[in-house]
């Protein structure tokens, strides 16, 4: 047994492959999660839920200047690209996305995911400092002064984001070849 061996099973290329995939596989399912979690508030917000939400009728009003495609895809499309996420990450895990033309777009499409942790750290920061009385609520805010969202729900979200980025990242990597 080398010195590098886990119960008492000796570390091989093949057993190394297969640990690999099993993380890889964690991960992805965390990420889904992320995802699906946001999808979901989206989703529920687009039904009419009040989920997270102050002033829910604040929320409604359509900024002026949105055309009916922009409100569109703010109420539907960020769901569907929370599925999309859903299919990347479980495609570089999973048999059906190991064919030859898409497994580069599943690779590709991951890493360019990885920077929603960007987005995710950024937000958090910014979160934290609104709690903590250094920022002043005007990201929080409508035209009006009211806080449509609750605070919690934001760092719901970024959490979201961050963990959805960091598991496109390191799915993209442990699935390398």
């Amino acid at each position: 047994m080398s010195l590098s061996s886990r119960r008492g099973v000796p570390v091989t290329a093949g057993n190394q492959a297969s640990d690999r995939q099993r993380r890889a596989r964690w991960i992805a399912c965390l990420g889904c999660a992320a995802a699906l979690g946001y999808g979901v508030l989206k989703l529920v917000w687009s039904l009419g839920g009040t989920v997270g939400l102050l002033h829910p009728e604040r929320l409604r009003v359509a900024p002026a200047g949105l055309t009916g495609m922009q409100r569109l895809f703010d109420y539907w499309g960020t769901p569907i690209l929370a599925g999309l996420a859903v299919v990347i990450l479980l495609g570089l895990v999973y048999p059906w996305g190991n064919v030859r033309i898409v497994r580069p777009v599943l690779r590709a499409l991951a890493w360019a995911g990885s920077l929603l942790t960007v987005a995710g750290v950024g937000g958090l920061i910014l979160t934290i400092q609104y709690y903590a009385g250094d920022l002043s609520p005007d990201r929080l805010v409508d035209r009006a002064g009211h806080v449509a969202i609750q605070p919690a729900t934001f760092v719901f979200v970024y959490v979201c984001f961050l963990v959805l980025g960091l598991a496109f990242g390191v799915t993209a990597w442990l699935t390398r070849r």
